[in-house]
This record gives C-alpha cells, sequence and structure tokens, in this order.
C-alpha cells in the first residue's frame, strides 16, 4: 500500500531549513505519494518546480498536507498554531526535544500522535541524525560568539584572533562532545586562547594529544575549570544528555565573576540547557544582557544557515525515511535497538524513558 509523506515548511520562528532536499526523495516516489508544502524549501535555496522534478506533488497550504498526510516529515518541533493540523493517526518525525517541553509533550499525548525524535535514532553508539546538525552548530557558536563581542552587541569590543597574536581572547567550551568539538576546531583555527573543560579524562586526553600546546584542558568541578569559566571572553555551554535535559553546569555566580561585556553561547537550549536561568532566544532576537553579560541560547542555531544545514540534514535523513514507508515499519521500531529509542510516543502513550525522568510524567510500556 502506497504511504503518503508530507513535508512541510517550518513555522518555528527564524527556521528555514526544510526536512528533505530534492535530490534525496526521488528515492522515496516508488514508495509513497510525496507532498511538499508550497515554498517550503525556499528558504533553503529549493524551489517547488525543483521539487516536482523529483516526483513530489506541491500543495498550496499546510492545512492541506496534513490533511492528505500519513508521514509528516518535519525538522523542527510542531509550534502551536500547527497543533490543530495534527491527528492521531499521524506519525510525526523529526527533531522533537521533548525532554525540555512539558506543555508540548503533553500535548502530542493528548493528541495521541505517534512520534518520532529523530535525535535519538542511534547507530552504534552515536547519533547520526545530531551529528550534522551539531558539527553545524559548534561552527556558528563562535561564529555568533564573536559577533555579540563586537562594541555594538554589547560585548568587549574585541577579536579572538588580535592582528598582533599578543592579546588573543580566550574561548572556554564546557562539553566535549561533537558541538563542543566543533566550537574548539573552530577556535584554534581563528587563533584563540582554548580551554576544553569535560567529564571524561580519557576526551581531554584526545584533544590534547591533538592540538598540543594549542588548548588547555580541565576536568569538570575543579577550582581550574571554574576559573577557566569565568575567565573566558566567549564561554560555549556544549553538555549534551541524549534525551534528556542536561546539567546545569554554568552559574550565576560564574557568571557574576566574568568580565563585563563577556558573551556565554548555551547550545544545550535544544534540551533546555546549561545556563542557570537560561531563556531561550531566536535569531531576530539573539541575545539577552544579563547584568552585563551577553548571554545568547537559540535553539535552533543551525536555521542560521538553512542551506547548508538542510542539505547536511537531508543527507542524513534519507537514510531513515524509507523505514517508515514499510508495511511493518511499527514493529521494525520497537524491536530494533537503534531506533526504538526514538519512539517516544505512540497512541497517547510516552514511551520514553529519558523524556519521562525529565518532565517527571508516567512511563508506558507497550505489551
Amino acid at each position: 500500500m502506497i504511504k503518503k509523506l508530507g513535508i512541510p515548511k517550518e513555522v518555528k520562528k527564524d527556521e528555514g531549513r526544510v526536512s528533505l532536499i530534492p535530490e534525496h526523495i526521488t528515492q522515496f516516489t516508488g514508495q509513497a505519494d510525496i507532498f511538499v508544502e508550497s515554498n517550503a524549501g525556499l528558504s533553503s535555496g529549493f524551489t517547488d518546480e525543483e521539487y516536482v522534478k523529483a516526483g513530489a506533488k506541491i500543495v498550496n497550504t499546510a492545512d492541506e498536507l496534513y490533511e492528505i498526510s500519513e508521514i509528516i516529515c518535519k525538522v523542527k518541533e510542531p509550534q502551536e498554531e500547527e497543533f490543530n493540523r495534527i491527528k492521531s493517526d499521524h506519525v510525526l518525525f523529526g527533531y522533537l526535544h521533548l525532554a525540555s517541553n512539558l506543555m508540548l509533550t503533553k500535548k502530542l499525548l493528548e493528541l495521541k500522535v505517534t512520534g518520532i525524535a529523530t535525535e535519538m535514532i542511534k547507530e552504534e553508539d552515536e547519533y547520526p541524525l545530531l551529528i550534522p546538525m551539531s558539527k553545524i552548530a559548534g561552527n556558528l557558536a563562535v561564529q555568533k560568539g564573536m559577533q555579540f563581542l563586537e562594541f555594538n552587541s554589547g560585548g568587549k569590543g574585541l577579536l579572538l584572533s588580535s592582528i598582533s597574536s599578543k592579546q588573543n581572547g580566550t574561548v572556554t567550551v564546557v562539553g566535549c562532545g561533537i558541538v563542543g568539538q566543533s566550537s574548539i576546531k573552530k577556535s584554534i583555527q581563528i587563533g584563540a586562547k582554548v580551554n576544553a573543560i569535560d567529564i571524561k579524562g580519557e576526551t581531554l586526553e584526545s584533544l590534547k594529544k591533538t592540538y598540543g600546546d594549542k588548548i588547555n584542558t580541565y576536568l569538570s568541578n575543579t577550582q581550574e575549570a571554574t576559573k577557566a569559566i569565568r575567565d573566558a571572553d566567549l564561554l560555549i555551554g556544549a553538555v549534551l544528555v541524549p534525551g534528556k535535559r542536561p546539567p546545569v553546569v554554568i552559574t550565576n555566580e560564574d557568571l557574576s565573576h566574568m568580565q563585563k561585556g563577556s558573551v556565554v553561547i548555551d547550545v544545550a537550549i535544544d534540551q533546555g540547557g546549561c545556563v542557570e536561568g537560561v531563556a531561550s532566544n531566536s535569531h531576530s532576537e539573539p541575545y539577552e544582557n544579563r547584568n552585563g553579560i551577553i548571554l545568547s541560547a537559540i535553539a535552533n542555531l543551525p536555521g542560521a544557515v538553512p542551506k547548508t544545514s538542510s542539505i547536511e540534514l537531508s543527507n542524513s535523513l534519507q537514510n531513515y525515511v524509507g523505514h517508515l514507508l514499510e508495511e511493518d515499519w511499527f514493529e521494525k521500531y520497537r524491536n530494533n535497538p537503534n531506533l526504538n529509542s526514538s519512539l517516544q510516543l505512540y497512541n497517547g502513550l510516552l514511551l520514553s524513558e529519558e523524556v519521562a525522568e525529565s518532565l517527571s510524567l508516567t512511563l508506558s510500556k507497550l505489551i
């Protein structure tokens, strides 16, 4: 039986990405009827005409797309204006990040939708749908941080890499996973002094082996780590606990010891943030000034470069869409250890232990 897959235009503020680009939907046109909302890919540089040539059908409105589609292939979590379009027989496939959003989780449970959180798809011990966006976010954290350090943003008026190389700025990265390592690499490339903080000694040893005297490494929760946090010109919080809210690793006390005009980028905001009291920002309103500290926590950070992000996302996502087009896809998700943690919602049941723990909700189990 031919399934119906819909690709809506993202409505989250300042979000220009699209889940699948034209060249990657061609392989599915024999397995599914593919519907694309008009101009869904335009902000990423892909026209309706390109989607039609690839075998998709263009629909004019989001209401029509949701009405005729069974599988909704999105980038970001549903927004409030999309709630009345979601039906219980929909399979919602995208970055859901439920652990930081009680209201959304309760609403999707109420709607009895099937929710697959692409960020929780695993291959061995990696998360292939997180990796490309994490690398982009890590680069953008440094790029945005450099911008916010400018005088007109309220920053110190500091270049991370000085012309004379005698007063280079300092970047401290807390959490050295994919995001953190991307920020570290970018910071070293531009000539900044770099501090790396992590809970894993082996991770820090690997970074030291790679970068030598270009990097200082500190274990979390040590006096040296606290000093590196408070002395930073640009502080990047990149802590990730897959599927859960991250711990607060940058406190108000830390912020109070930073020099005025310093910049803090919380890349962990999608899952709730790792800076104490952080609130989500947007690309059009990218930061708050908290007692002289520029604090930025943009939930869809890779959305700043939608063309690059959409290409990388679609390149990874295409490897998993095909599973949903099979008749017995649900059983395969349940029984596949790489996929079952991404199956988080089903018929009003919360199936994710991580989300249940983060939001203090009741975990259900399928019989």
